[in-house]
């Protein structure tokens, strides 16, 4: 992709002009991290305003404050916006300070460099007295050391000489405000503690969340040199409150380059193996190398992580689409997430979009982990497990048993779903009943299968994936209540991945029999349906096959009765589908008697997304129309192979064909406005083997996420980083057809033409593969010398691959 706007190829994205109505979407799709901290693309001499928005997140550093709303009180906890460690500008000759939106602009890239995750800015530009400057900006936040980040400007003075001052400091006045819709909530989350120099050239701020009472220590050093020399500049030190600033003065030469070297370093009082977070600061930075030096460091271990993420293939333009997603998980995800107790956020930890909370974004994250980076993957599960406990709770007071998870989580395990969203359309408050979307807890269930199937790790699966999978179960087998004129298990009272319909009109036949007071939720959401009965069938099925004494520990620990699993078997056998005349999945009981929407028609009068916002300022309401938000019943196919998911229903009473469930996807891609970034990516998964053609229109459509602005799917408070994980799972479970049956690693492609063959590395069982798949031929090698061998496969084949081997399976030309 190559456009006015952006340049992609190779590892590098790269944006050739400065656009200040596009610079909040960059600061957060360019944003680099290391899995412990991430920090915004924000220009280091801008302070927040209209244009800019500096931020710097700790993984998992949360802070609760209330706000009266509506007469009633609104709690939020949110991921806290950390005090700004990179402000650094100059000025010349006592001129105005540095900024790009007060010189003339002779020339400007900006790169994103995802081999070594670096950012870099290049810039030519001439002041206001005609002084021409060529400026080049480096930085990167350490994979190598998490609490270390560095940056580094180098300036030639191209027809000046005179006085160079530079400004560099740390600002702690900072609040959350990156989300507009977000603006009546309270948002001072931060108190400084102190600002102090702690050596000629090195600055200190400590400052402490108000709630959640976690320190936060920031330490900087700032050094210059010209011509590579170190250069004993004038020093003063400047502070307040909540800043402080160290200015720098030097002479320089026309000609000369100056490099001028900031390096920070962050702890907090939720780090491990430290005494105290300022002391840790201090001694981090004290240990830190040059800036050259540490950028080398940091090159080596991205080295090591691609390592993990071979990925080739035919279409080499495609190719930077899938380092760059891959690239994001890797920097919000990685080794040094493992020990934070932390989920998988939907929009990565560059912004302030959900408050930072985790939802069911896993789901689409989690198999290229899983795949790769099975620790990591753990650490994501072993998050959900600490929060089992609340799940119990949440469910005994929904008059459950189990446990039933929560849609928002952060800190504690809570439910975090706020019951009011402002619409920044009508400037009303609106019902938000989003948090009845149980299904999370079938997707944890799916999660744990998925890992357990590809590391065989069964301690893990004994030790913690079994209760949770068990509770899970136990929770939908209390909400599904028999319906005796029907014969079947019903389940009302939720919502659905769709979430535009979270309770049925007034005048709908259904209206107030949910259960809930108020009429919230709708009843016998299908994917929902056919997802609670997986969980009971798996769940039996794990409990059956832990080992004896396990069992007895867990019927004992959670006083499991004999006779449940039975139970569960029972209701996923007989759990409700809405199924239409023509043999269709119904959305959900009661669909089809919604009114029509028109889609199109709307499309022509508005340009905007956000139907439900538009509708109820206009009087209206999503909840009347046949009209979806994005794929719903379609997931399934998303995330069974066809002939999985035929058996499945076909176990729960249902003879559905393949025709059936291909024009049930047909049926919903006609009323759904894909609104949220991961519908195409379902619908691109749900087509691989029933219409190549669309589904690879879906999967281009979907590549392209966060990189323009005229797609109108980049955003200011995030990336979309479901959706980048999203792409990876088609590729690798949908066009490769990658998955896994009895222990052994099957793949049964349905690679679209435009593919032609693809590379790519895997984990199974603890051994390295590289799998090439062709239109003819599949090549699984083992790439260890040493290991245990595994069992790979293709439809009905199943070989045994040793170490330092390959095994061919040749494929069936489709006529």
């Amino acid at each position: 992709m190559s456009t006015d706007q952006v340049n992609i190829k190779d590892w590098s994205i790269t944006y050739q002009h400065y656009d200040p109505a596009d610079e909040g979407r960059r600061e957060a799709l360019f944003a680099i991290g290391n899995g412990y901290l991430v920090s915004r693309a924000a220009a280091p001499e801008a302070s927040e305003e209209a244009i800019h928005y500096p931020g710097t997140y700790k993984v998992g550093c949360y802070n609760r404050l209330s706000t009266m709303v509506e007469d009633q009180e609104v709690e939020n906890e949110s991921l806290v916006n950390l005090p700004n460690w990179l402000p650094l500008s100059f000025r010349i000759n006592g001129g105005s300070w540095f900024s790009a939106d007060g010189v003339e602009l002779l020339s400007y890239q900006q790169e994103l460099n995802m081999k070594v995750a670096v950012l870099l800015r290049r810039i030519h530009f001439r002041d206001e007295e005609g002084r021409e400057t060529k400026l080049l900006e480096r930085r990167f936040v350490s994979m190598a050391q998490p609490h270390l980040m560095g940056l580094q400007l180098e300036l030639e003075a191209l027809n000046w000489s005179g006085l160079l001052e530079v400004r560099s400091g740390l600002d702690g006045n900072v609040q959350n405000n990156n989300v507009e819709r977000y603006s009546p909530f309270r948002k001072q989350h931060l108190e400084t503690v102190y600002t102090r120099s702690i050596s000629e050239e090195s600055l200190e701020l400590v400052s402490r969340t108000l709630q959640s009472r976690i320190d936060i220590a920031l330490t900087a050093r700032t050094r210059i040199r010209i011509s590579g020399q170190d250069v004993d500049a004038e020093r003063k030190t400047d502070a307040d409150t909540n800043r402080i600033i160290c200015y720098l003065r030097l002479q320089v030469e026309t000609g000369a380059k100056v490099q001028i070297e900031k390096i920070a370093a962050l702890h907090t009082s939720q780090d491990q193996a430290i005494a105290h977070s300022s002391e840790a600061a201090r001694k981090t930075l004290a240990k830190a190398e040059g800036f050259d030096e540490l950028l080398e460091e940091h090159r080596r271990a991205w080295e090591q992580l691609w390592e993990h993420c071979k990925l080739d293939m035919a279409l080499e333009e495609q190719l930077p689409y899938f380092r760059l997603h891959m690239f994001q998980i890797l920097q919000n995800i990685s080794r040094h997430t493992t020990d934070l107790d932390v989920g998988i956020p939907p929009s990565g930890w560059q912004g302030e979009e959900y408050h930072g909370h985790i939802f069911w974004d896993e789901l689409f994250i989690f198999p290229f982990l899983a795949y790769r980076f099975p620790t990591t993957a753990r650490a994501s599960l072993l998050y959900r497990y600490r929060r089992l406990d609340e799940a119990r709770t949440l469910a005994e007071k929904a008059g459950c048993r189990g446990a039933m998870f929560p849609w928002r989580s952060a800190s504690s395990g809570r439910e975090e779903t706020p019951l009011l969203q402002y619409n920044l359309y009508s400037g009303h408050w609106m019902q938000d009943d989003t948090y009845l979307q149980h299904h999370i807890g079938s997707i944890i269930a799916y999660s744990i299968a998925n890992y357990v199937e590809v590391t065989n790790d069964q301690q893990f699966l004994a030790e913690y994936g079994a209760e949770m999978i068990l509770e899970i179960a136990r929770f939908w087998a209390s909400k599904a209540i028999f319906n005796p004129e029907r014969g079947r298990y019903e389940i009302k009272g939720v919502v659905g991945p769709d979430e535009h319909h979270t309770r049925y009109p007034k005048n709908h036949p259904l209206a107030g029999s949910s259960g809930h007071p108020g009429g919230a939720g709708i009843n016998n959401n299908t994917y929902t349906n056919v997802m609670a009965a997986w969980t009971l069938g798996q769940a039996g099925r794990m409990y059956s096959q832990l080992p004896e004494q396990r069992r007895q520990e867990l019927a004992k620990l959670l006083d499991l009765q004999e006779d449940e699993p039975a139970m569960w078997d029972n209701v996923k056998k007989n759990m409700y589908l809405p199924v239409l005349e023509e043999g269709m999945l119904e959305q959900f009981e009661g669909f089809s008697k919604l009114e029509d929407f028109y889609l199109q028609q709307y499309r022509q009068k508005h340009d905007y997304n956000r139907i439900d916002w538009t509708l109820e300022a206009e009087g209206d309401s999503v909840a009347n129309y046949k009209l979806a938000k994005q794929a719903d019943t379609s997931l399934l196919l998303y995330l069974f192979p066809p002939a999985e998911l035929l058996d499945l229903l076909q176990e729960m009473g249902y003879s559905i064909s393949i025709d059936d469930l291909h024009r049930t996807i047909q049926h919903q891609i006609a009323y759904t406005a894909n609104e949220s970034s991961l519908s195409r990516i379902v619908f691109a998964g749900a087509l691989a083997h029933l219409d190549p053609q669309n589904s690879w229109k879906y999967f281009k459509e979907a590549q392209y996420i966060d990189l323009s602005p005229e797609e109108d799917n980049g955003s200011s408070e995030g990336i979309h980083l479901g959706a980048m994980g999203g792409t990876l799972g088609v590729l690798q479970h949908h066009y490769l057809g990658i998955e896994v049956i009895s222990n052994t690693l099957v793949i049964n492609p349905a690679l679209p033409p435009e593919l032609d063959w693809v590379k790519i590395g895997l984990t199974f069982h603890g051994v390295a593969i590289c799998c090439t798949v062709s239109s003819d031929q599949i090549e699984i090698r083992s790439e260890v010398a040493v290991a245990a061998s595994i069992k790979v496969g293709h439809v009905n084949q199943v070989r045994e691959l040793y170490p330092g081997t390959t095994v061919t399976f040749n494929l069936e030309q489709k006529s």
